[in-house]
This record gives structure tokens, C-alpha cells and sequence, in this order.
């Protein structure tokens, strides 16, 4: 499917949901300025707390994708955190984090290629544990790597392609995030499912991809 395309569905299936990644948004809004307010250094510790509340809205619509939509606006923003989820969805948010982190200090370009690699992991994540197995170590992050090889270059420029919408949403103000963000998630959403479609969900299979990425180490 073609950046075009991807872009042309994720409008289709936000005809519908426009209020309700509208709503998402501006309670992510809603949690960042809280966060920042009880703690304005932005310890670890909050950062945490923001990443995993970001990722839940990320699995919302990977659901909407999956014609799974969680109709509960609030459940939706902690998708993160239930089902079985959350050791999962930490231990892989930590081990992202620590990776891009280091290879971001050691320069700026293998950071960048190292985060567009990692970046299905989260989607990764969620449908290993939808399957009924845990996550293990860096097995999300391997798996991404493995996912994202000769598709890095797609990804990121199908994030540039968002680039004039983030500047009209900073030119409204931030209003416009309202509805760009979920525009955004949305075809990311769809990015993963076409790539991954349900490797990662099939049972049949899941116990040979554990034991064939446990053992991995994440570069």
C-alpha cells in the first residue's frame, strides 16, 4: 500500500471517530500539563508516566484499524496499562527509551535510524500480549528491528509527509492538534498493521517467535 493510500484510509476511518481521537488528544493535552505541573523538571519518573499514557490513544487506534474500537474514551487513554498489558508495555517503553537514549548520545543520525527501526515495538508489544504471551526482554524491540528492515526510509517519510500539517497545527495554536493528531496515529496504526499484518497475533505461531527473539540482543 502506498503513503498515499495509507494516508486516503486513515481519513476514511476517522469519518466517525473524529471526536472521539479529538476527545483522546486533548486528554493526553490534559496529562502532559498535570504531569508538568506536579513535576516541571520532568523526572524519569514522569516521562515514564506520559510515554505509557501516549501509547494507550496509539493502541485505540490500532483497534479501530483491527474494527475493535474500545468505546470507553477514558479506557481507551489507559489502553497501555490494562489487559494484561502494562510489565509488557514498561518493560519495552524502558528498554526503547535506554536504547535510542544511548546510541542518540553517541550521535545524532544512528539515533534517529535507531528510533524509526524500534518504532513498531509498541504495536508489537500489544499484539504479542492480545495472543496471551508475555513479552520478554527486548523481544518487541528485536522484532521491530527485524520488521523494519528496508521499510526505515518508507517510515520516515511518511512521517515527513505530516510536516505541513504539524506547522498549520502550531500555527492554530495547538487547536488543530485536535484533529491532526489522530490523523497521524491513525495512518501510523495503519502502517503497522499492513507491515506486521498478524504475525504477532497468530497463536499458531507465537511460541516460535518467542523462542526465536528472546534470545536476541537489541543493537
Amino acid at each position: 500500500m502506498t503513503r498515499a493510500e495509507l494516508k486516503k484510509q486513515a481519513k476514511e476511518l476517522l469519518k466517525g471517530n473524529r471526536s472521539y481521537g479529538a476527545i483522546l488528544t486533548l486528554l493526553i493535552a490534559a496529562v502532559f500539563v498535570v504531569m508538568g505541573i506536579i513535576d516541571p523538571k520532568a523526572s524519569f519518573i514522569t516521562t515514564a508516566v506520559v510515554g505509557l499514557v501516549v501509547i494507550g490513544p496509539s493502541y485505540a487506534f490500532l483497534q479501530i484499524v483491527d474494527d475493535n474500537k474500545e468505546e470507553n474514551i477514558f479506557n481507551a487513554l489507559f489502553l497501555g496499562f490494562t489487559n494484561g498489558r502494562f510489565i509488557s508495555v514498561f518493560l519495552t517503553y524502558i528498554l526503547n527509551w535506554i536504547f535510542i537514549t544511548l546510541w542518540t548520545i553517541l550521535l545524532i543520525v544512528p539515533g534517529i535510524i535507531k528510533s524509526l527501526s524500534y518504532s513498531q515495538a509498541f504495536y508489537i508489544a500489544k499484539d504479542i500480549v492480545d495472543s496471551g504471551y508475555e513479552v520478554k526482554g527486548t523481544q518487541a524491540i528485536n522484532a521491530s528491528k527485524e520488521l523494519m528492515k528496508g521499510h526505515k526510509m518508507e517510515y520516515f517519510i511518511l512521517q515527513l509527509s505530516f510536516l505541513g500539517w504539524i506547522l498549520l497545527g502550531f500555527v492554530t495554536l495547538g487547536i488543530g492538534f485536535l484533529w491532526i493528531a489522530p490523523y497521524i496515529q491513525m495512518t501510523n496504526a495503519l502502517f503497522y498493521r499492513k507491515l506486521a499484518g498478524d504475525k504477532f497475533l497468530a497463536k499458531e505461531t507465537q511460541a516460535e517467535i518467542v523462542e526465536a527473539e528472546s534470545g536476541q540482543a537489541a543493537e
